[in-house]
């Protein structure tokens, strides 16, 4: 087989020249390659791969060795162009025609073709033709592997369009259009390839339309089919869509729209009463409307007059409409009403219609139905008023309609009460038969008014008017008083009798007889001659003047009218009060004592009418007190209000007696007002200390002090008492009191301040008794305070384990009074007590000091305790380039810092293989790993670290494999190549800011240069160099006006090559002079052999 490698050829000819100059192939061989050539022809496609636009395609040609022998060559073949050619051997040598070279690669193992950025020019049928050295009988694949290639474009929009030309939406709504409208639209499919298959649906139907059209444009198909559809509704609540199917499209694009489609109601049925109904019953008639889209618009009728709700309160209209789920509408209309008699026999009528017949001039459908209203009787009586005397027939008449007209039952009612028209000897008709009622003979009782009710199968009907019956008869009468209650003798005012009318007819009194105690006082009107001035009055009243004791009389009258007179009333009582007789007042005990009580008595000799048993109470001259009303007062706890004069009278609805009046004197027992404390605390370092104590006692007291039970003493000049007599509080109701104090006399004590533990004592007020009570005392516990110190904690350092509890820890403080301890960490309050415990586990966080603050109202101290919280380390691998070493550092974060460490590498079967420790060097919590330079493979480096608590978990980082070449190359670098990146930066940047200054220095040395040539000519033009080239007072006015003056000496011009020394205005040499200092050195000119400078002549 070494005879038959293929050698590479300088010259460009063809692969197939290649092969046969090069190769000694048998003719045999070359015979069954050409009829194998010659058969493709006409062979049939093996395999068909689609693949869209811009993307790669693999065609595969398959080859089986077993079969057909060890394969020589392979030619791929586009349509008859042969695009590419591999042979096989020890050179292995693939040409690709020039036009495919950048987007076609022939591979092996498998052998395929692959096509990258696929192009619509690209779709053919491809041969894969295979070449074999000495083919196997038993080979079958002499006529090549056939693939056709397909190239899908995805449309790249799929439009509809409406008669316009005008864009509908995906899922828009079209319309309104009406039923039997034309719908004309037009789906394009734009840009895409195979042609698409475009169709119009209605849901599951298919439409019938035109074919559609396609155009192909630069190998892309653009299909548009139109739509001409006459509209019914069946199309109600349907989608139209455009759906498109393609290869180059996974599933079937759907574009919709739906129609919004007007159609005519189908149906309409009024229902709601099926024979009749009743007077006072609710109607509900309603009115149904189906089939409508839009929904109709819908009106009632009774007979031919619209129903209005706005109209009549009572009616009303409750319309409503359902959209169905085929987009048409159920309007459904209820008319409501209380039925009456008014709507009997009339006829309802419901009509609707909507925009659909509008527009066709369609009249309006509509449904009626005829309503029966069945009511009680509607009544009438007369005549509406019969005046008669008694004894006399009076007829009374009652007329009615009704449906039904038949009666049911017949009532007559007096005064709204039941007429019992059974009683034949006094009435007479009033029944169904005969419906007016006759009164046979009228009494007093028949004074009335009369109503007729009649019934029938439906109800019953009462007469809206009543029919009035007056019968006279005699009076009864009663007195009346005004004033009704009785009469205050001190008033001298005037009472009004009345002869008030109970029952009579007609009820006006011609005449009036009065009586007092049975015995005729008047009869009024009195017409006598002498009294004409009681002729013309009403006679039922009658005027008592000036009442007093003398009127105290029953009184009674006589009534008169058209029917005679009646009888004499029942008698009234004139009452007439008068206040009681002047009062006395007593009190007992005679002396009054604070807290307790003393008893007021009153009373009066003359009672007054009524009895008086009543009295009323005044204190320090006022009241009267609203409630105390009894003739004794006791007042209890007597206070110093107490102490004052007291009043009282006796009264009655006549009124009140002479008031009698005493004053009260008050003592008071010895009482503190202001006691000592129970306990008293003084700071030991305070420079004044009192003790104080008020006691109440009238008659005065005295008061003393004690210490621990033994009295001080007036000489003990470590103390002394002020004192002081107050005088009564009525803002406090305390009496005269004895104000003490004691006063501590600090620079007379052991180093003017108290001893915090031999001053602490107890001290005591005491009083003297009086007349109303003895001795009291008060006591106080002086206690010497100061502020917390030597505060200190149980444990200073607390080690505890991540995870865990810690012990507690206790702080404790010397203090008076006793501190208040609260634990502080990141300056936040975590515990309160003198005690830590933290019962949760602590983590690495929790890691600080803790402050036990220790605190009185005197101040505070502080201790602190640290707690270690001991964690295993985990750990991060950084890669560095130290010493020029590539190399791996694992830095372990724990808690202690100090750690050990272990690298190791991770294998393909997920062990490890141990590394060792590495490096720590100086660092406690790194380990340093030097990389080898010569690996091949990408490894995994795993490093873990573990400390006094234990191990950490592991951290790894990837090194990818370095090539040998790549190792070679290294070695080959310059010496800048094998710096880091960051030092080339640094000495990049270096290298730039030298060059920077370097262009900065040139530029200024240009700038000066150039400035004394300016200076030059402006010498040359001045016509007096000794002047200054500027105004006087110029400089002044500019910003650099008052800067620093310039020194006298002239600057060194050894230093200037040049003969004049000049001040130009922009010059850097002179420093922050001003300008006038500038202008002064501009006229002296460099002596060449001195240096110095001289005037400038």
């Amino acid at each position: 087989m070494g005879n038959m490698a293929l050698r590479r050829s300088g010259k460009a000819v063809p692969k197939s020249n290649q092969l046969a100059e090069n190769s000694p192939i048998p003719l045999s061989l070359v015979l069954l390659l050409f009829f194998a050539l010659v058969d493709s022809t006409s062979a049939q496609v093996d395999t068909t791969i689609s693949q869209q636009e811009s993307h790669s395609v693999v065609l595969p040609c398959p080859v089986n060795a077993e079969k057909c022998g060890k394969l020589h060559s392979l030619n791929w073949f586009k349509g008859d162009e042969r695009i590419a050619a591999m042979l096989l051997g020890d050179s292995n040598v693939t040409s690709v025609n020039k036009e495919f070279d950048e987007r076609v690669t022939v591979e092996q193992n498998p052998y395929r073709l692959v096509i990258k950025d696929l192009k619509i020019s690209d779709e053919d049928i491809y041969l894969c033709d295979t070449t074999f050295f000495i083919p196997e009988e038993t080979c079958d694949n002499f006529n090549g592997y056939r693939i056709e290639l397909r190239v899908l474009v995805p449309p790249t929009e799929v439009v509809i369009l409406d008669a316009k030309g005008d864009r509908i939406e995906n899922g828009s709504v079209v319309g309104p259009m009406q039923e039997r409208q034309s719908l004309k639209a037009t789906c394009t499919v734009r840009n895409t390839r195979p042609q698409p298959e475009v169709s119009w649906f209605r849901g599951t139907k298919r439409l019938t339309t035109y074919s559609p059209t396609h155009d192909l444009i630069d190998g892309l198909y653009t299909s548009t089919l139109e739509l001409d559809w006459q509209l019914s509704r069946e199309d109600l609540a349907q989608d139209i869509e455009c759906r498109v199917k393609s290869a180059a499209i996974q599933n079937v694009t759907v574009t919709k729209f739906s129609v919004d489609l007007q159609v005519r109601p189908t149906s309409i049925n009024i229902n709601g009463v099926k024979h009749h109904t009743v007077q006072g019953s609710k109607v509900v008639l309603t009115c149904d409307i189906r089939g409508a889209r839009p929904a109709v618009n819908l009106t009632w009728y009774n007979t031919t007059t619209i129903i209005s709700s706005d109209e009549n309160e009572l009616t009303e209209i409750r319309t409503k409409a359902l959209e169905k789920s085929d987009g048409t509408f159920h309007t459904q209309s209820e008319l409501i009403f209380n039925a009456t008699r008014f709507e009997n026999d009339h006829v309802f009528r419901c009509e609707a219609e909507n925009i659909v017949l509008q527009i066709n001039r369609e009249k309006p459908i509509s449904s009626a139905l005829t309503l029966e209203v069945l009511y009680p009787p509607v009544v009438k009586v007369s005549p509406s008023d019969i005046i008669a005397n008694t004894s006399e027939i009076v007829l009374l008449n009652c007329e009615y309609v009704a449906n039904p007209a038949s009666l049911t039952k017949v009532e007559w009612y007096r005064n709204d009460d039941l007429v019992n028209v059974n009683d034949t000897t006094h009435y007479k008709g009033g029944n169904s038969e005969n419906v007016a009622l006759v009164i046979q003979s009228t009494e007093k009782e028949d004074i009335g008014n009369y109503s007729c009710q009649l019934s029938n199968n439906i109800g019953k009907g009462t007469s809206e008017h009543k029919i009035n019956l007056d019968v006279q008869y005699a009076p009864s009468v009663e007195i009346l008083m005004i004033p009704e209650g009785p009469v205050k003798e001190s008033d001298e005012s005037n009472v009004t009798l009345f002869c008030n009318v109970l029952d009579a007819n007609p009820s006006v009194l011609t005449k009036v007889r009065w009586y007092a105690n049975s015995t005729l006082l008047k009869e009024l009107p009195d017409c006598e001659e002498s009294r004409e001035d009681l002729c013309h009055i009403d006679p039922s009243k009658l005027l008592l003047e000036s009442i007093g004791r003398g009127f105290f009389y029953n009184y009674s009258c006589e009534g008169f009218n058209a029917a005679g007179w009646g009888p004499r009333s029942e008698d009234r009582e004139l009452l007439v009060h008068y206040e009681p007789g002047p009062a006395a007042l007593s009190h007992f005990p005679l002396v009054a004592v604070k807290k307790k009580s003393v008893t007021f008595s009153c009373s009066v000799d003359d009672p007054g009418f009524p009895e008086s048993n009543r009295f009323r109470w005044l204190r320090g001259g006022r009241g009267p007190l609203q409630d105390i009303v009894t003739k004794d007062w006791t007042v209890e706890p007597v206070g110093l209000d107490s102490r004052t004069n007291y009043s009282c009278y006796a009264y009655n609805e006549g009124g009140k007696g002479v008031m009698a009046t005493v004053n009260l004197e008050v003592h008071a027992p010895p009482f503190f007002i202001k006691n000592l404390p129970q306990y008293t605390g003084i700071l030991h370092s305070l420079s004044n200390a009192t003790l104080t104590c008020r006691i109440e006692c009238v008659p005065r007291c005295d008061i003393s002090w004690q210490k621990d039970g033994v009295p001080i003493e007036k000489n003990d000049t470590r103390y002394f008492v002020k004192e002081k007599y107050m005088d009564a509080s009525p803002a406090t109701g305390d009496f005269e009191s004895m104000l003490s104090v004691l006063h501590f006399n600090m620079p007379n004590w052991p180093d003017s301040k108290f001893n915090i533990e031999a001053d602490n004592a107890n001290y005591t007020c005491v009083s003297t008794g009086n007349s109303v009570g003895g001795s009291i005392r008060s006591r106080t516990y002086f206690g010497i305070e100061y502020a917390p110190e030597n505060t200190t904690v149980s444990e200073n350092i607390v080690y505890v384990q991540e995870g865990t509890i810690p012990g507690r820890v206790i702080c404790k403080s010397r203090a008076n009074p006793e501190p208040s301890y609260k634990w502080i960490f990141k300056n936040q309050t975590i515990a309160n007590g003198n005690a830590l415990i933290i019962n949760t586990p602590m983590n690495r966080n929790d890691n600080g000091t803790y402050t036990c603050r220790a605190f009185n109202k005197h101040g505070s101290s502080i201790a602190k305790t640290v707690i270690e919280v001991h964690f295993k380390p985990r750990c991060e691998i950084e890669r560095q380039e130290i010493d020029d070493q590539d190399t791996l550092v694992c830095i372990a974060y724990g808690n202690p810092l100090d750690a050990d460490f272990s690298w190791s590498i991770k294998t393909e079967n997920e062990t490890d293989e141990i590394l060792g420790s590495g490096k720590k060097e100086t660092s406690v919590d790194k380990s340093f790993y030097i990389l080898q330079t010569d690996y091949a493979i990408s490894r995994t480096y795993r490093c873990v670290a573990n400390n006094t608590v234990g191990y950490g978990p592991f951290c790894e980082i990837e090194v990818a494999a370095a090539s040998s070449l790549l190792v070679w190359w290294q070695e080959q670098l310059a010496w800048w190549q094998l710096w880091e990146k960051n030092t080339l930066i640094i000495l990049v940047a270096a290298i730039l800011g030298l060059m920077l200054t370097v262009i900065i220095i040139c530029c200024i040395i240009i700038c000066i240069c150039r400035r004394r040539r300016r200076q030059d000519k402006l010498n040359d033009k001045s016509s007096s160099l000794g002047e200054p080239l500027t105004e006087p007072g110029e400089y002044e006015n500019l910003p650099f006006h008052g800067l620093q003056t310039a020194p006298n000496k002239p600057i060194n011009a050894n230093i200037f090559d040049d003969e004049f020394i000049y001040a130009d205005l922009e010059s850097q040499h002179y420093g922050p002079i001003n300008y006038k200092a500038a202008s002064l050195y501009s006229q002296v000119k460099k002596n060449k052999k001195s240096g110095a400078l001289d005037e400038f002549k």
